[in-house]
């Protein structure tokens, strides 16, 4: 008998302790307050400076290459030459020229202040010494562009052209990668681009550069959004940093703002939130006893990462993390700890 007793006794036993097993487990979240100055993080990739074709301003064969593909040329190097020995030729020609018209035409000036030459014939001498004057200046720029310099410092990624070819004006000879203009850009959401004027600041790091932040200019937004309702914030690269940055490598961008419209906006992911009677709610957790309790925010804008910024909360709230439509009023809990401190598995 005391035997059975002490079964059924067991029975009841596990039929108490069902009722705390029975309690679900929940991970909980703190709301990140969106103070008056926060950084928002974002990632993105270094993108390539834009490509230049290089040929000679006049036509001729070419002389001289200075460079190859992977070469690196800075901005105002020489990297080839035509043959320049017709243009040389017809300069020396010009300027014999100009020189007799413009001892010609003194002449003539004296003349015509003594009244010994018509208007007419001294406006004509004038006339065709300038002439000449243009022809010269023009040709001295021909024989001038029979170089050829880099007009940017960066990487020569193609030669078209070999010495011994003739090359008209204007006909690529070398495809130049410019790295001193290289940039990157970020998609953010709604909410960053309409407060995008409380922007202090951008920066960037990557695994080339370490602990060191990059910082980045602004060039500006594109102003169309994706469709994913996201705006790109395209951002310049100081030169110095080239060195260090390829194309392609990854970036942890972090965007500084200064809101001074922010205080009572509270960041939660939006998977803690959900709807009930057409409100937005999230699921707060009594301290005092672990239970559940609805409370409304109003959603006023999107963040990065699928979260979202809302107001309604005071900041010091546990709020459910995951699971939330799982769950109802009154509801006691066992909280699992902030999501934001364990490892998810």
């Amino acid at each position: 008998m005391a035997s059975i007793a002490a079964l059924f006794a067991s029975c009841g036993g596990s039929h108490k302790n069902d009722d705390s097993i029975k309690l679900k487990s929940v991970y909980t979240l703190s709301p990140i307050s969106c103070g008056l100055e926060n950084t928002r993080t974002f990632t993105s990739s270094v993108d390539e400076g834009k490509s230049v074709n290089v040929g000679f301003k006049t036509g001729g064969q070419i002389k001289k290459l200075m460079v190859k593909e992977g070469a690196y040329v800075k901005n105002g190097q020489t990297i080839g030459y035509l043959d320049d020995a017709d243009y040389a030729l017809s300069v020396s020609q010009l300027e014999s020229q100009y020189k007799q018209m413009l001892s010609e035409t003194s002449r003539l000036e004296e003349m015509f202040r003594r009244g010994n030459v018509s208007p007419n014939d001294y406006e004509k001498a004038k006339s065709g010494l300038e002439q000449v004057k243009a022809q010269l200046d023009m040709m001295r720029n021909k024989l001038e562009y029979t170089t050829l310099v880099s007009p940017t410092s960066g990487y020569v990624v193609e030669r078209y052209m070999e010495e011994g070819e003739m090359a008209g004006a204007g006909t690529p000879v070398y495809k130049i990668k410019d790295n001193s203009s290289m940039e990157t850009s970020v998609s953010v959401p709604a909410y960053l681009y309409e407060h995008r004027n409380e922007i202090t600041g951008c920066a960037g790091r990557s695994a080339a550069t370490g602990d060191t932040e990059i910082p980045l200019g602004i060039i500006g937004f594109v102003p169309d959004a994706d469709n994913n309702s996201l705006f790109r914030l395209r951002l310049q690269i100081p030169t110095e940093a080239n060195k260090e940055l390829i194309p392609g490598m990854s970036l942890s961008i972090s965007i500084k703002m200064n809101n001074d419209n922010a205080e009572g906006m509270y960041e939660i992911a939006s998977r803690s939130l959900f709807t009930r009677d057409g409100k937005d709610c999230v699921w707060v957790i009594n301290p005092a006893d672990s239970t559940l309790s609805a409370k409304e925010v109003t959603i006023v804008g999107a963040h990065s990462y699928g979260n979202n910024i809302v107001t309604g909360l005071t900041g010091n709230e546990a709020i459910v993390a995951v699971g939330v439509n799982h769950l109802s009023e009154g509801e006691k809990v066992v909280p699992k700890g902030d999501v934001s401190k364990i490892k998810m598995d």
